[in-house]
């Protein structure tokens, strides 16, 4: 993108919190960056001193527009950086790490996200920020996560049983394992879902997605646009509504009889997935199946004392 001289970018953070790569060529251009340990003291700081503006528009921090100068920032206790990035170098900016600036002359510049396995963790809270904001999702985080665990699942297996020391294969095994970053992650919201799911009414026994039920289309709550991929909520009533368990009960004024819990995993497939990141040979010879979720659901929902009833888009109404 060409851009004038004088010509501004006001503070924003990227989408879903993703790291940012960006080049620049020709006049100089001077950055400020404040670290995402300290994203709510700017966002405060700014609420603060721009309060007309919020009241007109609350979410006004998503829209790229609120500037403030960075020395009212400091003056708020909020730590500034400043870097002048000149023509043929890169600046990269960390999850939720706020940046503006200014353009000294005539230059071009483009940006690129990028999520190494590192940023999975800070791209969960991204989701449970957004959530509170009643914010869209540009992705599905849970899509994304359990991609990359399958992903590195295979590898272990072809590891383990093949022996192929591939490059790509030996990436994988440096994320899992009891410390591994991708494992951390994965177990997180395991753990995240399992206390969702506690938290339900006796009557609302959580039914089996088939593995395909979004897979042309992403499924997020009605109410806080929260991403379904691994959960979610829905009546009788209205069988292309959706909702997360923090807002079924918004849902509709149906009896609670008539609601139901759709889940695209058992939490016992999802502990056997943590199980197989760590380095289990038993989790990890089912979890490399291509097939996991129907050639192997019954045998894992039955080690668990734990019978699921599938259920197709199409035959909702008839649920």
């Amino acid at each position: 993108m060409w851009r004038c001289a004088f010509s501004s970018f006001c503070w924003h953070v990227e989408d879903h919190h993703l790291y940012c790569l960006f080049p620049n060529w020709g006049d100089p251009k001077v950055c400020y960056g404040v670290s995402g340990s300290h994203a709510p003291a700017l966002e405060c700081a700014i609420r603060k001193h721009l309060p007309n503006l919020f009241e007109e528009q609350p979410h006004l921090l998503n829209e790229l527009v609120p500037q403030l100068s960075p020395s009212v920032l400091k003056s708020e206790g909020v730590p500034v950086h400043r870097a002048v990035q000149h023509s043929g170098e890169f600046v990269r900016t960390f999850p939720r790490a706020y940046h503006s600036g200014f353009n000294c002359g005539f230059n071009c510049a483009e940006a690129v996200n990028v999520a190494p396995v590192d940023w999975l963790e800070h791209g969960q809270n991204a989701v449970e920020v957004y959530s509170k904001q009643c914010r869209k999702t540009s992705t599905s985080h849970d899509k994304l996560l359990l991609g990359s665990a399958q992903e590195a699942v295979q590898a272990l297996w072809e590891l383990s049983v093949l022996g192929k020391k591939t490059t790509r294969n030996m990436s994988w095994q440096s994320v899992c394992g009891k410390d591994g970053m991708l494992m951390r992650a994965v177990k997180t919201r395991v753990r995240m879902e399992e206390e969702r799911l506690d938290r339900l009414p006796i009557c609302l026994k959580p039914q089996k997605m088939e593995r395909d039920f979004d897979l042309n289309n992403g499924r997020e709550c009605f109410s806080c646009f929260y991403d379904l991929h691994l959960l979610e909520a829905r009546c009788k009533c209205s069988p292309d509504r959706f909702s997360c368990l923090k807002h079924a009960k918004l849902f509709c004024s149906c009896d609670i009889n008539h609601r139901y819990v759709l889940q695209h995993h058992t939490i016992n497939e999802l502990n056997m997935l943590v199980e197989a990141l760590e380095g289990r040979s038993e989790a990890i010879k089912v979890w490399a199946s291509e097939d996991t979720t129907d050639t192997h659901t019954t045998r894992l929902d039955h080690e668990s004392g734990m019978f699921h009833k599938r259920i197709k888009s199409c035959d909702l109404r008839e649920t």
